[in-house]
């Protein structure tokens, strides 16, 4: 008895099943509920397009003998009303903008509400569903995250874990959506959490490989479109990728800009809302005439294009009308993303490519399908900004890892070219035309959300606004760091004691008629309790002066404290190594 009680002994050091096992376990009901939700959306587009337009634009890149362009037409107008009247009820329920994944991992700490989804989701749906050149991806990925952050504060989940559900909602949608864990994993890293750990990788995995399990049985295994390159890569393909990867950074910068360019000259000229997404609407129509799988995500596209049937001036063509329907289509106010966009357009750029080579003296060959998908993961590396997920999106699909070193090859360089020449994916050139500095999902909230109450120290020494020079240099001498006050006559704040201005005058200067009220603080920044930490640390960087005072809000004679440049780069200092443990799950699974 004695032995076997030894032996179990040997296994205390073990962790007992809590904290961690229950994420996991979180994740996974996370990850089924966002597979049984895309699927659901999928389901839901390719219904309401046959019901507005007559045939499912998901999967046709030809329109059916029975299509109406009048019908078309008409779907996309009633389309721009129910958008508007969308936007503006849920403008009524809560004035702020909604917030998605990225953005509410880098700035609340995960915190997204039901407002964050029905805000975009909806309105994502009343555009594609009448065949808006848009995608439904950031639909499912802001169903996905909103779902596990509510989860999360539901069971009073810590910062650290909140962020994580949400990269595991991101990624259990991209994986559904797709049929592509390891892409959907990669997407959460690179754009929702920015960050990769050990600690993450169970939660997102497990999250990402249960949706797409859970969309396998409710939908079947059929992917969104079936890839096949059908060829061995040589080695003169890897310069053409880098070639390939070089223009598809070119293009993706290209369809950004001219979104927003499109936004600003139909503001311009176009006054209502309403009639800036007809007119984009009638333009679609018009582009539809001639090639019709500008309507709609371009799923059936993208397949026809990499086997082929898609090639030459009509890739070209298509190419060119599905970049002017996205950029006119977000840029007018149907809301949607560019996902399945610039997978389209990077396939149609491969095949241009492939189309053009032999017009190239001297230029190898180049297979037309392995062109496209080097096209289709650069150009979605540069607009989408995850390059390892679309890397990984083309494996998964193809399943083919001699053209996945190519394809790699392509995607590094048209994401190291974006980053060098334009410095923004989407995602992020949105925020900062909304004046957000936000680069992706790192946690860049924490010192914006704390208060600086807890560093606020009363001065060392005060002196009177006439107090002589000695009096002043003594005061400085044994006050150092924690600054020296001056107060007039009636006991009101005049501002702090410039140490550099007592530096400089010299012992001639003891005879000169100096006092206290001449040696303070020119210009002093506003510093009250309700200052952030943030703000603090952002002074202290552009300021050499040792200390700053913290006034009354509403009355900036009233000294509350001072607060030391050590101190607030201390605290700044312990906060962001907290956050750097709790990212790699140091001390952090109880």
């Amino acid at each position: 008895m004695i032995g076997l009680r030894t032996r179990f002994s040997a296994f205390s050091h073990l962790r007992k099943p809590s904290g961690s096992f229950r994420l996991v376990g979180l994740s996974i009901l996370i990850g089924v509920a966002t597979g049984l939700m895309v699927a659901g959306i999928q389901q839901f587009v390719v219904f309401a397009q046959r019901a507005m337009l007559g045939f499912a634009a998901e999967r046709r890149i030809a329109l059916p003998d029975h299509a109406s362009y009048v019908r078309i037409a008409l779907a996309l107008v009633c389309s721009a009303i129910l958008v508007t009247v969308l936007s503006r009820l849920t403008a009524y329920w809560r004035t702020k903008d909604p917030i998605d994944a990225v953005e509410a991992n880098a700035l609340s700490g995960g915190r997204m509400s039901w407002y964050d989804a029905t805000a975009v989701v909806i309105p994502i749906l009343a555009s594609v569903s009448f065949g808006a050149s848009v995608g439904i991806e950031a639909a499912v990925t802001q169903l996905g995250a909103v779902l596990a952050s509510r989860l999360g504060r539901r069971l009073n989940k810590p910062r650290s874990d909140l962020r994580l559900l949400v990269g595991v909602g991101s990624a259990a949608a991209i994986a559904a959506a797709y049929r592509a864990p390891i892409a959907g994993m990669l997407y959460a890293y690179e754009l929702v959490l920015g960050t990769y750990s050990k600690r993450t990788l169970a939660p997102i995995g497990i999250g990402a490989i249960s949706a797409v399990l859970m969309i396998w049985l409710v939908s079947g295994p059929t992917k969104p479109f079936s890839l096949e390159v059908g060829t061995n890569a040589l080695w003169s393909d890897y310069p053409l990728a880098v070639l390939i990867g070089g223009a598809s950074a070119f293009m993706g910068i290209a369809v950004m800009l001219l979104v927003s360019a499109t936004e600003r000259i139909l503001k311009r000229f176009v006054g209502d809302e309403t009639l800036r997404r007809v007119a984009a609407g009638l333009l679609l129509t018009l582009l539809s005439m001639r090639f019709p799988a500008v309507l709609g995500s371009g799923h059936a596209a993208i397949e026809h294009a990499v086997n082929g049937d898609i090639a030459g001036r009509q890739a070209l063509g298509l190419l060119a009308a599905k970049g002017l329907a996205s950029a006119a289509s977000l840029g007018a106010g149907f809301r949607g993303g560019l996902f399945s966009a610039s997978l389209m357009m990077g396939a149609l750029l491969g095949q241009v490519f492939a189309w053009l080579l032999p017009f190239v003296p001297g230029a190898p060959p180049l297979s037309p399908a392995l062109g496209a998908v080097i096209g289709m993961a650069s150009v979605g590396a540069s607009v989408i900004g995850s390059p390892l997920a679309m890397i990984f999106l083309v494996l998964e699909t193809t399943g083919d890892f001699d053209a996945t070193i190519v394809v790699a090859i392509g995607a590094i360089s048209a994401s190291f070219l974006t980053d060098r020449l334009f410095g923004y994916s989407f995602a992020t050139w949105r925020f900062q035309q909304r004046g957000l500095a936000i680069e992706g999902g790192h946690d860049v909230s924490r010192l914006e959300t704390t208060a600086i109450s807890d560093i606020i120290r009363p001065p060392k020494r005060a002196v009177a606004v006439n107090a002589g020079l000695e009096d002043v240099r003594r005061a400085v001498s044994t006050a150092g760091a924690r600054g020296t006050a001056v107060y007039s006559l009636n006991g009101s704040f005049a501002g702090l004691i410039d140490p550099q201005l007592v530096e400089a005058l010299d012992a001639e200067a003891e005879d000169l008629p100096v006092v206290a009220a001449e040696l303070v603080y020119e210009t002093a920044p506003i510093i009250t309790p309700r200052t952030t930490l943030a703000e603090v640390v952002d002074i202290f960087r552009t300021d050499d002066r040792p200390t700053l005072a913290v006034v009354a809000p509403d009355d900036r004679n009233n000294l509350i404290g001072c607060i030391r440049a050590r101190d607030a780069f201390a605290l700044a200092s312990s906060l962001l190594d907290q956050q750097r443990r709790e990212d790699l799950g140091i001390g952090a699974l109880k």
